[in-house]
């Protein structure tokens, strides 16, 4: 994973193809999480939330290694703003789906 780390980039402002599209992937699932459908949230939050390897490629752990980013810590980030969605759906009295 070392060839894909930011630090070794030249001009590291500048992201190669390959971790753009892991970003658009990361990016996906989350907003899928946070505002999918009942079936989309699940799926997402199996693959964002979910520590066991799934025997895929492109785990959560590989994505958040592949673009420096700390999962336990974007996780924490995630559910956080998924209990600030809910809390405010609640308040406006909107149905919210169970957090995971």
């Amino acid at each position: 994973m070392k060839g894909w780390s930011n630090s070794e980039t030249p001009g590291s402002s500048v992201m190669l193809p390959e971790k753009r599209l892991l970003a658009a992937v990361l990016q996906r699932a989350i907003t899928d999480y946070l505002s999918g459908d009942q079936d989309v949230q699940e799926d997402s939050a199996q693959w964002l939330l979910d520590d066991e390897p799934s025997g895929s490629p492109l785990t959560f752990e590989f994505v958040c290694e592949a673009l420096d980013i700390d999962p336990a810590g974007l996780r924490r980030q995630i559910l956080s703003q998924r209990a600030t969605l809910s809390a405010s759906a609640v308040e406006n009295g909107g149905i919210t789906a169970s957090l995971f």
